[in-house]
């Protein structure tokens, strides 16, 4: 059976994931990007939508647009592929920019000083079937030559001496077509063909708990792993007998930032 979305969050074993998108993160110039009136310059490789929830985070020494503040979520209303417009709540009105990001006349300079726009949210995809993810770790080879002669003679073989090195991780998602063309599960397939994945993450609950709302995941009681991304293939099975599934396969882009409760 396919994960189910629910208005409320069961308590219990069960699994979910959520997702932020590919092509939802980047570095804005803090002046130029952010002109007077109501349109943010964002690069032509984004794939964000409209409804998108959006959070602009200050680094180094840049400043943000008055018109906006940092760390609060917003919501994209109206795009082109190179520009957004954005609002207080979702299909709300535009806010006005100031054009008073930077030093007001100039941007900000240094590469660490930008203003980053990311995803606000993660948003659970409801058609995914299952998943999985393999972690390994790289074998050094520590073996030295012997110090000293060795009192049994040569008969037998010097085993090698190993250590653990680096970490990778890959996997996969079984996911389910719907008629939903907007659904984020059929996004998430599309994102495959993206050349910048930036921004792309999910977080893999091997269990979701409740908070005592009972409508929001306690990541404290929960078991997860969150980590970015890198869309590596997909493939598409159709059969007249079966719903219509795809395999994403993944490999992990970076360190993770949990897992399984332990923060990375």
């Amino acid at each position: 059976m396919p994960i189910q979305c629910s208005s409320q969050v069961l308590t219990g074993q069960e699994g979910a994931i959520y997702f932020q998108p590919a092509g939802t993160q980047f570095c804005l110039a803090d002046f130029s990007d952010f002109p007077i009136g109501n349109k943010i310059t964002i690069p032509g490789s984004n794939d964000y939508r409209v409804g998108d929830p959006i959070v602009f985070i200050e680094q180094g020494t840049g400043s943000l647009d008055t018109g906006l503040t940092a760390g609060t979520t917003y919501y994209i209303v109206a795009r082109t592929q190179t520009s957004i417009t954005v609002a207080a709540e979702e299909g709300g009105t535009p806010i006005t920019l100031k054009g008073d990001g930077g030093v007001g006349t100039a941007d900000t300079a240094g590469l660490a000083n930008h203003i980053k726009i990311d995803f606000a949210e993660f948003m659970t995809a409801c058609q995914v079937k299952s998943f999985n993810l393999e972690i390994t770790r790289e074998e050094l080879d520590t073996t030295t030559l012997p110090c000293g002669f060795s009192s049994s003679g040569n008969k037998y073989a010097q085993f090698r001496s190993t250590q653990s090195g680096y970490a990778s991780g890959s996997g996969s998602l079984t996911i389910q077509f719907t008629e939903e063309q907007g659904s984020l599960a059929n996004r998430v397939l599309g994102n495959t063909l993206l050349k910048s994945q930036t921004g792309a993450e999910v977080k893999f609950y091997v269990n979701h708990v409740a908070d005592s709302s009972g409508v929001a995941v306690d990541d404290l009681a929960s078991n997860y792993m969150q980590f970015p991304i890198s869309i590596t293939s997909m493939s598409v099975t159709v059969n007249p007998d079966d719903a219509t599934t795809a395999e994403l396969n993944f490999a992990m882009s970076g360190q993770p930032t949990a897992m399984f409760g332990a923060d990375m």
